[in-house]
């Protein structure tokens, strides 16, 4: 089975538990926080894939590492560990955020630009997105692109809103040599 597929079903199981928990924005949290620290750390990464360490090792560091997160997810990443899943996290996370966000009808979004954008241009996109994509809100995280040039560029899932100065320069020079 596939990593995409197993990450589904425990993302959808994972999602039932936390909604009946009344946990579903504590669980997102506390799963960024297991994915970035499983893919940032390299040693704990290959310390959880190694072959010649017991299970209850692993899970010994784990309660360690996660001790501040949700019992729920603490107990999800030990079983992850039980059944040799762990490489699935990634995907799992990604999952998980999507049925969360399917649910409460927003969206992430991601605004690159060329210079840092305040949280007044930021809530104004926002918006203005929202209402577009006919969701509840949008949240942006802002990166920095200078080949831009001006303007911005907004990226919701797979679909790209391109108002950048050089989107449009490419367009202008398209035309002068279709004439």
């Amino acid at each position: 089975m596939s990593n995409e597929l197993v990450a589904k079903r425990y993302a959808n199981a994972l999602f039932e538990l936390a909604t009946e928990q009344n946990l579903v924005e504590t669980v997102e949290h506390d799963l960024q926080v297991v994915k970035k620290e499983y893919v940032g750390n390299l040693e704990l990464n290959k310390f959880l894939q190694h072959p010649g360490i017991t299970k209850e090792s692993k899970k010994s560091v784990l309660n360690d590492t996660f001790a501040s997160i949700s019992e729920t997810v603490l107990n999800l990443v030990c079983l992850l560990v039980d059944r040799g899943r762990m490489s699935t996290i990634s995907n799992l996370v990604t999952e998980y955020v999507k049925i969360a966000n399917e649910t409460r009808n927003i969206a992430d979004a991601t605004v690159y630009s060329v210079t840092e954008m305040s949280s007044e241009e930021l809530d104004k996109i926002g918006a203005l997105f929202a209402s577009k994509l006919g969701k509840n809100s949008i949240r942006l995280k802002n990166e920095i692109d200078p080949s831009l040039i001006g303007g911005y560029k907004v990226r919701v899932g797979n679909r790209i809103f391109d108002g950048s100065l050089k989107n449009k320069l490419v367009r202008i020079e398209r035309e002068l040599i279709a004439k």
